[in-house]
């Protein structure tokens, strides 16, 4: 049975939510592109990782520092070849205990339902703010 894109997408967003890696590189193809729009200066994890294994490395080390308290996804708008979905997320940092509670907006790109890029935008000031609160990476 193949998956639409929502179901997919919505399939990566519970895995991402249970921080399960493994299940979240089932979703993804090798080429996968995944940026951040937070520069390394910010957070040395920030801007693009090309390829699977690279986007996936960066968000276990994401994980490893922050614990999603809460992760839920407005409506997934679907386009032909891109999807965007708004995100309201909370998560603590596991070192300082701090809480950074924001909205971000994810915008996929899809190649025949399936997802080969992601950007995500973030509230840049908010991020920076929270980030000279909490020890650095």
């Amino acid at each position: 049975m193949t998956l639409s894109a929502q179901a997919l997408l919505t399939d990566i967003y519970d895995a991402w939510r249970a921080q399960d890696l493994d299940l979240l590189a089932t979703y993804l193809p090798d080429d996968f592109s995944h940026f951040m729009n937070i520069p390394p200066e910010m957070h040395p994890l920030g801007w693009v990782r090309h390829g699977k294994a690279a986007a996936l490395e960066r968000l276990g080390k994401l994980f490893e520092q922050f614990e999603n308290e809460h992760l839920e996804t407005g409506p997934i708008v679907l386009n032909t070849n891109s999807a965007t979905v708004e995100v309201q997320k909370r998560c603590r940092h596991r070192v300082s205990g701090e809480v950074l509670d924001m909205t971000k907006t994810d915008l996929w790109t899809l190649e025949d339902g399936w997802p080969v890029k992601l950007f995500e935008h973030y509230d840049l000031d908010r991020f920076r703010a929270f980030m000279q609160s909490v020890p650095n990476p």
